[in-house]
């Protein structure tokens, strides 16, 4: 008899859990599109995030936004830092085919530094890293919230390429006994070397409802989800958007080739 029962109480409670994930995703997209709602402050957008994600088992660690062809708009764009800051999002990267964004991203840290203090020194800039090989040590009382990327077409290529010669040259110094040593792994933990000990992107948002990655960084995004955003530009889109897409991340399941 008490066999016969647990069926029934596995199913009653996914059941129960779902209905709380969808409970609460309804109350917040019905909160969110109150006219009083749709024009927030950064601290309501950080406040409905924060409250968003709560039910969510699964956030990505790192988040990647493709950008299209169309000029950037760095303030649009400043605000994805601050929404992955109340999402507990600990990498952001902006991929830009052109190199326009990854040129001029000091005007995206103008809009950034407008924020508090507080917030805005928990900020790692990956280009102000330069030549080195990992990230900014901790500092006394310093707590690194999250690290901000910015890549081109060009680094995908380029890193593949150093890469390859970093291996080869271990192969030929006897770092590497035989060329069956080079495995997916060691690509793995030379290509990180090559960008700070980044993580690879666990989400990609893009633009439109066309998918294009632009080429970006071909060995990284190998396993990533991508999700689109409804909107054709970052200057249109809300926090709900942003919301909305984490959702749907966490329904993914990944079985990686499985």
């Amino acid at each position: 008899m008490l066999k016969s029962n647990l069926p029934a109480k596995a199913l009653l409670s996914v059941v129960h859990l779902l209905y709380g994930i969808i409970t609460q995703l309804i109350a917040t997209v019905r909160w969110l599109r109150q006219p009083a709602r749709r024009n927030l402050n950064r601290s309501q957008e950080n406040d409905v995030i924060e409250r968003a994600v709560q039910g969510l088992e699964k956030l990505p660690q790192h988040l990647a936004v493709i950008l299209g062809p169309a000029p950037p708009d760095y303030q649009a764009l400043a605000r994805f830092v601050f929404w992955c800051m109340s999402a507990k999002i600990g990498f952001v990267t902006f991929y830009d085919r052109n190199g326009l964004l990854k040129a001029n991203f000091h005007r995206m840290m103008e809009h950034v530094n407008q924020g508090p203090r507080d917030e805005r020194e928990q900020i790692v800039w990956t280009p102000q890293l330069k030549s080195t090989n990992s990230l900014l040590p901790p500092r006394n009382g310093y707590r690194r919230r999250i690290v901000v990327n910015f890549f081109s077409y060009e680094d995908g290529r380029k890193q593949l390429v150093a890469a390859a010669r970093s291996i080869s040259a271990d192969l030929r110094d006897g770092a590497l006994s035989k060329p069956s040593e080079i495995t997916v792994e060691l690509v793995d933990r030379t290509m990180q070397k090559l960008v700070h000990q980044v993580p690879d992107p666990d989400l990609a948002v893009y633009f439109g409802p066309v998918c294009c990655t632009y080429g970006m960084l071909p060995w990284q995004i190998r396993l990533t989800e991508f999700v689109s955003l409804p909107e054709p530009s970052a200057a249109k889109l809300r926090v709900e958007h942003f919301i909305n897409c984490l959702f749907k991340y966490a329904k993914c399941e990944q079985r990686f080739g499985k």
